[in-house]
């Protein structure tokens, strides 16, 4: 579990939430899928339960980048009001 003392977990939540639905267009299942997780594991994400790991976030953004999706890192730090 990765930890981000600049960071609190609703905003990781926005976060993961925003990537999903606003960036990939996908459900939690695909995403899990693309993350290597389960599907209960992406809505822990969003529901703020745990937070990604770097690997899970490093094949998130890999397969965003093979997509040709705006990725950007920022989308990591993302305030909650401009994430979800």
């Amino acid at each position: 579990m990765l930890f981000y003392p600049f960071m609190d977990i609703h905003k990781w939540m926005n976060a993961i939430k925003h990537i999903r639905c606003k960036l990939f267009g996908v459900t939690q299942e695909e995403m899990a899928k693309i993350a290597g997780v389960r599907q209960a594991t992406i809505s822990r994400w969003e529901a703020g339960l745990t937070d990604p790991s770097l690997r899970h976030m490093r094949r998130i953004r890999s397969e965003a980048r093979k997509r040709r999706l705006a990725w950007d890192d920022a989308l990591l730090l993302a305030e909650g009001s401009r994430a979800a």
